[in-house]
């Protein structure tokens, strides 16, 4: 038995001791959304070829950092970790520790901007793992995100590489569309075309394979490897999860967590997916947006009546403007309901037609996961 005066101090020197006692290449990536995604993306490919440690769940702080050093073994040739943030120098000091050989940045958009204080201070966040990484390691970059352009690598001494679609890229996906299981897309790669599957919807999550294809590529994995890996990629909980309902409907539950950039490419994937059906958006509260929060809610219910689901269904004091943004953009106002309380949005929706596509989207703290499991199949 060991007695000490700080667990916590003690538990961080063992994890430390353990860190040096290995040597495995670290890959860090962070970004306001995409970055659980890619992180199980990258790891289907990795776990192919290496035995690695891995960020779990959504424990990616600094304070969970120790767990990850102090389960290192000689035999562990990655340490990949998802670096999230709720303020400033949380991914600056988790850097301090490991110094990420490869880096990504998946986007910089309005997630924990009301913690934060405003776009500028997430554009900084996001700026310590590049300042983190080590010198000579690879930098991925997104080409088509506007915010992204704004993060500096002037001091960065390593290779800046970048992902896209629109743009010029230097891991680029073409021909993308939608199939009955997923997406497909192609990348040129060595100077000849690959296509690759996802088994998960939505051109958002093409660009989360675009990071895990490059990382991969920076690794030297084989491309067969890369896309068998992709092709049995497992998506987190709660990410675009499509669950059967009561009366044959579709639940698509995509409940962890919600910002107005996430919830509009969620809302594109029920459109899709919907075809001929009648489409659903339940859309709940976007919290922890700070002063931006009415203007955020505000977008999301342009875009939805630009995209025109059968019916919206708001729940929470801050969704409310979702509707009513949709209806004074055109949306029928007998096809938009509000509810303060899940049960009440769950009466309503058990009511809609049994072939119904519905999806779900809102903060976590909303817990839209139980209204899932209210209208799930037995």
């Amino acid at each position: 038995m060991v007695t000490v005066e700080d667990t916590f101090a003690a538990f961080w020197r063992l994890a430390l001791w353990n860190w040096k006692q290995c040597s495995p290449r670290v890959i860090g990536i962070t970004g306001s959304a995409g970055k659980s995604t890619t992180t199980e993306m990258t790891a289907s490919i990795l776990k192919r070829k290496w035995s690695m440690i891995k960020t779990q769940g959504n424990l990616n702080t600094y304070s969970f950092l120790p767990s990850y050093l102090v389960r290192l073994s000689p035999g562990h040739r990655i340490l990949l970790l998802e670096m999230g943030m709720k303020s400033l120098n949380n991914i600056a000091r988790q850097c301090r520790v490991v110094r990420p050989e490869i880096g990504a940045v998946t986007n910089v958009g309005e997630a924990h901007v009301g913690s934060l204080g405003s776009l500028d201070r997430v554009v900084r966040a996001k700026q310590e793992l590049i300042d983190g990484m080590r010198p000579g390691g690879i930098l991925f970059l997104n080409a088509d995100d506007p915010r992204s352009r704004k993060l500096s690598t002037h001091r960065f001494r390593g290779i800046v590489r970048t992902f896209g679609i629109r743009n010029p890229a230097d891991v680029r996906a073409h021909s993308v569309r939608y199939t009955a299981r997923g997406m497909e897309f192609r990348v040129r790669l060595d100077k000849m075309d690959y296509v690759f599957r996802i088994p998960v919807f939505g051109v958002h999550n093409v660009y989360n394979a675009l990071v895990a294809i490059g990382i991969a590529r920076a690794l030297h994995v084989p491309i067969r490897d890369i896309q068998e890996g992709l092709a049995r990629f497992q998506p987190p909980k709660m990410r675009l999860q499509f669950v059967a309902g009561r009366g044959g409907r579709t639940l698509i539950n995509d409940a962890w967590n919600a910002n107005p950039t996430a919830m509009m490419e969620g809302l594109k994937v029920l459109k899709h997916v919907a075809g001929g059906r009648p489409a659903v958006a339940v859309l709940g509260d976007m919290l922890e947006l700070g002063g931006l929060s009415r203007w955020a809610h505000q977008q999301v219910g342009r875009f939805v009546a630009k995209i025109t689901p059968d019916w919206l269904v708001t729940v929470g004091k801050d969704a409310r403007e979702i509707g009513r943004t949709a209806v004074s953009h055109g949306m029928n106002p007998s096809r938009v309901r509000h509810f303060s309380s899940r049960e009440g949005a769950a009466r309503f929706l058990q009511q809609l037609p049994r072939n119904a596509v519905i999806y779900f989207k809102a903060s976590r703290k909303l817990h839209f996961e139980k209204l899932v499991r209210q209208l799930r199949a037995p």
